[in-house]
């Protein structure tokens, strides 16, 4: 007679090896993948879970200052950060300083270049020229309802023992009017000949007007921030 079920319960007691179809193991860890790590073994591996670990995401308020802290520590070297769909009350540039254990650091220690090219044909930048007491991020974000300027930066070394640190991306900004798309190539280092080990980083308009109030769910005035992992 055929068999049409069969009990693996009353087949086998404890965990079933490798060599008999099993895993070998008898649980994981979340968000990570089962690997080999011998011929004969499998196991939970945080490898496999992506080389971006998420850390925070949070909506600008209705404010003119915005800080994050706590999210650089000795975890991760480097970051990656995106800010979606910002603009202010009027039209204004998204600038930065770094924050250490809940103290920002307004010290003339940056520098910053922005350079974008308009759609109109015409090439655009803003610099620091020298020090300057922050860094630079989304310049001249126009203030129109149906605009918003976006971004993706590389945060080098805020929390590492290390001098310098830097803070480099690419942005798509509505320059002054909300036609005027020019996307933006962008740098800011801090230097003060100290070690510095910054934990948070500080939002700030340059002239003053308040950001619009964000919404995480609606994706629109929003920071992210991502570790991203050595190995």
């Amino acid at each position: 007679m055929a068999l049409s079920k069969i009990d693996i319960s009353k087949m086998t007691t404890g965990t079933t090896p490798v060599t008999q179809g099993g895993t070998g193991i008898t649980s994981g860890t979340t968000d990570q993948f089962l690997k080999f790590t011998g011929t004969t073994t499998i196991a939970s591996a945080v490898d496999n879970a992506g080389a971006l670990v998420h850390i925070t995401s949070q909506a600008f308020p209705a404010a003119n200052n915005f800080t994050i802290d706590s999210v650089f520590s000795a975890d991760y070297v480097n970051y990656i950060m995106t800010i979606n769909m910002l603009n202010c009350s009027t039209d204004d540039t998204l600038d930065f300083v770094f924050v250490k254990s809940g103290t920002p650091d307004t010290g003339s220690n940056y520098r910053f270049t922005n350079k974008g090219y308009q759609n109109d044909g015409n090439s655009t930048d803003n610099y620091s020229n020298g020090t300057t007491t922050y860094g630079s991020l989304l310049y001249n974000m126009d203030a129109d309802s149906e605009a918003g300027a976006s971004g993706t930066f590389t945060i080098y070394s805020p929390f590492a023992a290390y001098q310098r640190k830097a803070v480099m991306g690419v942005s798509a900004v509505p320059k002054g009017t909300a036609n005027n798309l020019t996307p933006f190539y962008t740098a800011s280092d801090y230097h003060n000949g100290t070690t510095q080990q910054f934990t948070g980083i500080k939002f700030q308009s340059r002239i003053g007007h308040n950001f619009r109030a964000g919404s995480v769910a609606g994706g629109y005035s929003t920071v992210s921030i991502y570790g991203v992992k050595n190995s």
